[in-house]
């Protein structure tokens, strides 16, 4: 995509569980002038640190039907972890979140933090996500040793459940 002449932004997969796209693609999209716009930045929730074993969603959610990546892209729904792990990754994640920010705040600052990312698309059911979600845009840049230990805990510990292209 980025060998199309007059191409502006790309839109793609990627959060803490998703990092396939930091050792190549933004550095080429930043050295292109090629916006990075992220979909996808709390892996279809389980970066927000909410859901656990029981969590359901309703037939219409692709967290429902797409559960195992069989009706489209497996990377799409859970980073394409399998959804028990990703809960269990989610929880030791929040070891490593400074205090006094969520989960989920963390996630969306870890993003921002790339000068690469232009503007990232979280989802959001209720007002006060959103209201949450934008707030992320004012927290402090994450420190660089949170940034090498959330690099370590992909590497280690996310990398090698995921399925599909990571």
């Amino acid at each position: 995509c980025l060998e199309q002449p007059g191409l502006a932004s790309l839109q793609i997969i990627l959060n803490v569980f998703r990092q396939k796209p930091l050792a190549v693609l933004l550095p080429e999209a930043a050295k292109k002038s090629v916006g990075i716009i992220v979909r996808l930045p709390l892996a279809s929730g389980l970066l927000s640190g909410k859901m656990n074993r029981s969590t359901t969603f309703d037939p219409s959610d692709h967290r429902h039907y797409n559960r195992d990546g069989a009706a489209f892209n497996v990377g799409e729904t859970f980073a394409g972890l399998p959804y028990e792990r990703g809960v269990e990754l989610a929880d030791e994640l929040k070891s490593l979140v400074p205090v006094g920010i969520s989960l989920a705040g963390a996630a969306l600052r870890w993003l921002l933090d790339h000068p690469a990312v232009s503007t990232i698309i979280p989802g959001a059911s209720r007002p006060e996500q959103v209201i949450a979600n934008a707030a992320a845009s004012e927290l402090a840049p994450l420190s660089p040793e949170l940034h090498a230990k959330l690099d370590e805990f992909y590497r280690e510990k996310v990398e090698p459940y995921l399925r599909g292209p990571n």
